[in-house]
C-alpha cells in the first residue's frame, strides 16, 4: 500500500506550506481546529474548504490506513489551489459535540471555516470556494446556497438523488454484492424502501414478526466483514437494523432533498462520480444530477462520470468496500486534476 505521505514526490511535497489553525465556527460558539495548505508560489490562488462525509470524522479522512483529505490537500496545493481541512465538531482537537450537531451545525462550520480562509490567504472572496465529499457535498451545496459569493463547489460523490433514495440504493448494492441492477437488487430496493418507511414512521412492532424477520434477512447480506469499514459492524440483528435505519446517524442522509438547497446556488458547481460507486451509487445519481441540471436549467453546472473508480475515487475492480485497504494507492491523481482544471477554469483573474 502506497503511505500517504509519499503520496507526491519531492518535489510536489516543497510546492506548498502546511500548518495547524483554529477558527470560529459561525455558530458562534464551537472554536475548531484544522490545516491550512499554501502553495508556495502565494497567497492569492483559488482556495477550497474540503467538507468531509458522514460520521465523527478528522481533517484527514483517515480510512483504512488512507487519509484521503491529506491527499486531496497536497494534490490541490500542487495544483496552485490552497485548502482548509479540519475536524469535525467534537473530533480531534475540535470543540464541540458530534453527537448533538445536524445540518445547521455542519454549516456553520463550513462558513466559519470559509470567513477563516477570506482572512488569512489574500484570496479575493470571488475565488475561495467548497469541495464536498459524500455526505459532505450536501453540507457543501447548502452552505454555497446560503452564501452568494461562493466562487465555485465540486461535489465528490455526493448524492443527487434524495437522501433516501441513495441510502435504499446503496444498501441494495451491498445486499446484492456486485453492481449488478437485476430483479434481485430491484427486489432489495422495495423491500429496503418498505423498512425504510416503518423505521421513520416509529411503528415497529414486536408483534410484526414479518417485518422483523425481513429486516435480519437484509441485514445479515449488509452487515459483514467486507463492508463493516463503511457500516461500522460485521453483523445486525433485525431490530437493530430497524433502529438503526430511524437513528439521529442516518437522519441527515435520508432527509436531503437536493433540489431545496440547489434551486439558490448560484456559483458554478462540479458533479463527479466514480463510475463503481457504491456508496452513492453512480448509474442512478448521474441520472438524478442531469435531471436537477436540466430542470432548474443550471448552465455553469458540469457533470464527470470517472470510469473504474470507486467511492473514494480509487482505481478499482469491484467498487465494493472491502477493496479499499488492498488499494495501493489513496486517491488516483486524474480525479485531482480533473477536479484542479475545472476550478481553475472558474476562478481565472
Amino acid at each position: 500500500m502506497t503511505h500517504p505521505a509519499r503520496s507526491l514526490d519531492r518535489k510536489a511535497r516543497n510546492a506548498f506550506t502546511e500548518t495547524g489553525v483554529t477558527f470560529p465556527s459561525a455558530d458562534g460558539f464551537t472554536a475548531l481546529a484544522g490545516t491550512l495548505v499554501l502553495p508556495s508560489k502565494g497567497r492569492d490562488c483559488p482556495s477550497a474548504v474540503l467538507v468531509s462525509g458522514t460520521g465523527p470524522i478528522d481533517r484527514d479522512v483517515r480510512i483504512v490506513g488512507h487519509a484521503v483529505f491529506r491527499v486531496l490537500a497536497h494534490a490541490l496545493a500542487a495544483a496552485g489551489i490552497a485548502s482548509l481541512r479540519y475536524d469535525k465538531r467534537g473530533v480531534g482537537e475540535s470543540e464541540g459535540d458530534f453527537s448533538s450537531a445536524g445540518p445547521t451545525e455542519f454549516v456553520a462550520d463550513v462558513v466559519g471555516a470559509t470567513e477563516y480562509v477570506a482572512g488569512h490567504t489574500q484570496a479575493p472572496k470571488e475565488r475561495i470556494g467548497l469541495i464536498g465529499h459524500s455526505e459532505g457535498g450536501m453540507v457543501a451545496l447548502t452552505a454555497a446556497a446560503e452564501r452568494p459569493e461562493t466562487a465555485f463547489c465540486v461535489l465528490m460523490a455526493s448524492p443527487l438523488l434524495s437522501g433516501k433514495d441513495n441510502v435504499i440504493r446503496s444498501l441494495a448494492l451491498l445486499a446484492r454484492g456486485e453492481l449488478q441492477r437485476d430483479r434481485t437488487y430491484e427486489r432489495y430496493v422495495s423491500e429496503l424502501g418498505t423498512l425504510v418507511e416503518v423505521a421513520r414512521s416509529g411503528s415497529v412492532r414486536e408483534s410484526q414478526p414479518e417485518l422483523l424477520e425481513l429486516a435480519g434477512s437484509l441485514a445479515a447480506r449488509i452487515f459483514n466483514e467486507g463492508t463493516k469499514v463503511i457500516l461500522g459492524a460485521d453483523a445486525l440483528s433485525g431490530p437493530e437494523f430497524l433502529k438503526l435505519l430511524s437513528s439521529p446517524c442516518l437522519s441527515t442522509c435520508l432527509s436531503w432533498d437536493p433540489s431545496r438547497g440547489a434551486s439558490r446556488v448560484k456559483c458554478p458547481v462540479l458533479v463527479v462520480y466514480g463510475a463503481k460507486d457504491v456508496q452513492a451509487p453512480a448509474l442512478e445519481n448521474l441520472a438524478a444530477a442531469r435531471n436537477l441540471i436540466e430542470r432548474l436549467g443550471k448552465r455553469d453546472w458540469a457533470v464527470r462520470e470517472l470510469a473504474g473508480m470507486n467511492h473514494a475515487f480509487q482505481r478499482c475492480e469491484t467498487g465494493m468496500p472491502d477493496e479499499y485497504a488492498r488499494i495501493d494507492h489513496v486517491m488516483a491523481h486524474e480525479v485531482v486534476r480533473e477536479v484542479a482544471a475545472w476550478i481553475a477554469s472558474k476562478t481565472l483573474v
